[in-house]
Parts: structure tokens; C-alpha cells; sequence
């Protein structure tokens, strides 16, 4: 079963492996190793990890700092709005007072047409 959701860098073509092999649920290193030896030394193997490692490793600077990016925007946009959050509290508090009132006179209106 594949997972949803992530997606790996593209690499080169000329890697001596399928980067997708990866995210398979039953992703094995042994099998994988075993698997790429058939078409190719270790010292070849060995090097186009690393060099996918470095792509990996890349991609995820770039992921973290557009996230970061992000998280700060909206740590900006939020600067004052507990100003404006405190400005709300005194009319809604008073619509409160109003509303709980009304509820009042009107549960006395029902119980004097009830009595």
C-alpha cells in the first residue's frame, strides 16, 4: 500500500533505484539492497544515495523555511488583535446583560400567563 499525502523529490534518471520504493508500507532495506545489486555495484549504490540524500535534504530546507515563512505571516497578522479582541469584550458584555434581561422578562411574562 502506497501513502497519501507525501511526495518525494524527483531525482535524476540516472539513479539506480525507484525513489518510490521508499514510501511502500512494506518498504525493506534488505530486499531493496539486495534488489539494486542485481543491476549495480555497491560503490554505485552508495552514491546515488548520497546524492538523493542531498536532494532529500534540500527539499526539506525549502519545506521548512516556506512553512516558516507562512508561520510568521500569520504570527504578523495577528499582532493587535487582542486590541481589537479587548474593544469587543465590553459591547458584547453588555448585549449579554441585554439578552440575559429579555430572557428574564420574558420567562415572567410566560409564567404570569401561566398562573
Amino acid at each position: 500500500m502506497e501513502r497519501r499525502g507525501m511526495s518525494l523529490p524527483t531525482g535524476p534518471d540516472a539513479l539506480c533505484f525507484d525513489k518510490d520504493e521508499f514510501m511502500k508500507e512494506d518498504f525493506d532495506v534488505d530486499h531493496f539492497v539486495s534488489d539494486c545489486r542485481k543491476r549495480v555495484q555497491l560503490e554505485e549504490l552508495r552514491d546515488d544515495l548520497e546524492l538523493y540524500y542531498r536532494l532529500l535534504k534540500t527539499a526539506m530546507v525549502e519545506l521548512i523555511n516556506k512553512d516558516y515563512a507562512d508561520f510568521v505571516n500569520l504570527s504578523t497578522n495577528l499582532v493587535g488583535m487582542d486590541k481589537a479582541l479587548n474593544q469587543l469584550s465590553v459591547p458584547l458584555g453588555q448585549l449579554r446583560e441585554e439578552v440575559l434581561n429579555r430572557t428574564q422578562c420574558l420567562t415572567h411574562a410566560r409564567q404570569a400567563l401561566y398562573h
